[in-house]
């Protein structure tokens, strides 16, 4: 607690100045330091998802699934949206605790208890950094003649910086992130269409079922972040005037590229990988311009992940400053990429989306706690919640592991419920929805059982 008091003392006029380093961490946000209009969210979330990683979802729809377009394009919609619901939701959380969404979940699984998604996020959080480091330094590499090692390091420097600052210089660099990108997308949208000479070979309702879900994986990833750049908004702001704008910009964003990554990969069919697809969107002669893009859109993508990456270890009572704490981070994921290069970039995807499986059963919980719970006058504040969460905990390891038989991360894993559904990896569904009753019956009974 002296820390945080520290930082309030230290942070009178924090307000909304990009270039002065956020003196806050996982305390609320009082009132006074409350700063900005929620429509920002809409740049800031499209800027951060306009990226290869939606790009590779398209791919993916055509190169593996081989899909027709309509129906890769009908997956990529239904997904989009049903991930990015949860998501915005939870960041109406931001303006009325104040908190940044890990450090909140503490009321929904106690202070202890929050330790295990804190941990979960901090890893996964370091581990994608270290991806988008490589990729970056990848694209670097092929137009500027710099060694690898130095273009890791040039790459992860930027975001660190930017990371580092915190809150609001994170905002202005998304939304310039996202004004220079979008002029870029809709240029390679025209550029792909038409579809080219692509032939299908899939075209079942489970390939589709796989597009969704795939699709919808993409603002899932983001649900531990939602409220970390909305806990500045005034506690008043409206539900809804949060909820549109987050959900449009990640919405829109990831729909729109991941279409795109179905277009370009149906044009230039066969192609190797995602990379190849992107920077080959408009001719040989523009791959030089696109990989740099593509580095640019890589820093839009990780610099808030760098950010909540910090915040994570905060919420595991590390006891260090937040702008220490994402150069923590920042480090090791530098190290991480360094000394992995290239061809560890399979192994820390196939292991990351794995960890990952995480983040749907934390989100029910999350959302039942707030949406419910708190309306009934029973979900305490961060700061002064149990160590441990019960209900919570319970419901979360059991819609766990109910759900590994429906995971499909192959080679690592198959379930066999997964393989008798043509390896249709439904697990996500099935934990967030058995997590959130859960947890509702759990909580309920223990509050009749308290009332006795």
């Amino acid at each position: 607690m002296g820390r945080e008091a520290t930082a309030s003392a230290a942070s009178a006029a924090y307000g909304a100045k990009a270039l002065k380093v956020e003196p806050f961490g996982i305390e609320r946000i009082e009132d006074s330091e409350r700063h900005g209009r929620p429509w920002k969210l809409l740049p800031f979330w499209f800027g951060a998802n306009v990226s290869l990683f939606s790009f590779g979802v398209g791919f993916l729809g055509i190169a593996v699934l081989s899909l027709p377009v309509p129906m890769a394009i009908a997956g990529v919609v239904l997904g989009t949206v049903l991930g990015s619901i949860p998501f915005a939701l939870l960041g109406v959380l931001g303006p009325v605790t104040g908190y940044p969404q890990i450090a909140q979940s503490r009321s929904s699984f106690g202070r202890r208890g929050a330790y295990l998604p804190a941990a979960l996020n901090w890893f996964s959080t370091t581990g994608w950094s270290a991806v988008t480091f490589i990729l970056g330094a990848l694209a670097l590499t092929q137009v500027s003649g710099l060694p690898y090692i130095a273009a890791v390091a040039l790459f992860a420097a930027i975001q660190i910086a930017v990371a580092l600052y915190g809150h609001n210089l994170l905002h202005r660099f998304e939304q310039a992130m996202s004004l220079v990108l979008v002029f870029v997308f809709v240029a390679m949208t025209t550029a792909a269409v038409p579809a080219g000479s692509y032939a299908p070979t899939g075209g079942s309702l489970a390939g589709v079922a796989f597009m969704t879900i795939l699709a919808a994986s993409i603002p899932i990833s983001w649900a531990p972040y939602a409220s970390d750049f909305s806990r500045y908004l005034p506690p008043a702001t409206s539900r809804r005037s949060v909820f549109l704008p987050a959900f449009l910009g990640i919405g829109v964003a990831c729909a729109w590229v991941e279409i795109l990554g179905i277009l370009v990969t149906a044009r230039l069919s066969p192609v190797a990988d995602p990379v190849a697809a992107f920077t080959n969107a408009f001719g040989v002669g523009y791959v030089g311009l696109l990989s740099i893009l593509l580095a640019v859109s890589l820093l839009a993508a990780n610099a808030p992940n760098l950010y909540s990456s910090g915040l994570s270890l905060l919420a595991l009572d590390v006891p260090v400053r937040r702008w220490s704490s994402v150069l923590v981070g920042g480090v090791l994921a530098t190290l991480l990429a360094a000394w992995g290069g290239a061809s560890a970039v399979a192994f820390y995807e196939g292991w990351l989306f794995f960890v990952e499986y995480w983040i749907a059963p934390w989100a029910a919980i999350v959302l039942v706690s707030f949406f419910v719970f708190r309306r009934r006058g029973a979900e305490v504040e961060p700061d002064r919640a149990i160590r441990w969460s019960v209900p919570a905990l319970a419901a979360y390891a059991v819609a766990v592991v109910a759900a590994v038989p429906f995971i499909n991360r192959s080679p690592q894993f198959l379930g066999p419920v997964s393989r008798a559904l043509g390896d249709l990896d439904l697990s996500n569904l099935v934990s967030f929805v058995l997590a959130g009753a859960l947890f509702y019956a759990l909580r309920r009974r223990q509050l009749r059982n308290a009332a006795i």
